[in-house]
């Protein structure tokens, strides 16, 4: 005859989660951490803006336009070049956040969303890289054209990684599923970072009144969220 403690033992084994479970459920903790901190990065994003927000003294008397301390205005090309920028940067944001929250949504469908989003993604990244490229003529040699075209070159690179990722996960199942998953959202995590970079870029040229694309950033309405 069973013992009650013996029947209570068995109890708790079969309660008790199995490693492979475990294992999986960190995995997607992980996952979702690293997006919800990439994400805090970026400009309207949750979270207090307190330690990016503090102006510098450049930031805070962007009103001293004498001739000695402000490039030449922008002219409407310019200005329309930098909102273009600045409306691709937003939709590319927007779409990789998507992409994130597939991660997280789980589901059996869930490789067929993230390749869908994945293909969105990559045609947002591909518009923001033609809109930064196409500075207007006359414009190349300013410093914050080169800033800005510098931090898109680093995201290019991220959704290079962040697409092998995802091809990745077709076909996985079980604990490969899971690591296939977590393994997407590092990369989107790392992707939102770079993008972060990106709009810092555009928020700090914005600033800078000695160049001419620098208050063209500053003047676009679309780029009102990114810079202020």
């Amino acid at each position: 005859m069973i013992e009650a403690s013996e029947v209570e033992a068995r109890g708790r084994r079969l309660n008790r989660p199995t490693d492979r479970e475990s294992n999986k459920g960190k995995a997607m903790r992980r996952s979702i951490a690293l997006i919800v901190t990439a994400a805090a990065l970026l400009p309207g994003c949750g979270g207090s803006n307190s330690a990016t927000t503090t102006a510098s003294p450049t930031a805070v008397s962007p009103s001293v336009s004498s001739a000695s301390t402000s490039g030449a205005a922008p002219t409407a090309e310019q200005t329309a070049w930098a909102g273009g920028v600045c409306t691709a940067a937003t939709t590319l944001q927007k779409d990789v956040e998507g992409l994130a929250s597939a991660v997280t949504s789980g589901g059996g469908d869930v490789s067929a969303a993230l390749t869908a989003q994945m293909a969105t993604v990559k045609t947002s990244a591909t518009a923001l890289a033609t809109a930064i490229a196409a500075v207007p003529a006359g414009s190349e040699s300013d410093p914050e054209a080169a800033a800005v075209k510098a931090s898109a070159d680093q995201f290019k690179a991220s959704v290079t990684d962040l697409e092998a990722k995802v091809v990745a996960l077709e076909g996985a199942s079980g604990m490969s599923k899971a690591t296939a998953l977590a393994s997407i959202g590092s990369a989107a995590s790392s992707s939102l970072s770079s993008l972060a970079s990106t709009t810092q870029a555009i928020k700090t040229a914005a600033t800078d009144s000695k160049s001419t694309l620098g208050q063209a950033f500053a003047g676009a309405p679309s780029c009102s969220s990114l810079t202020r």
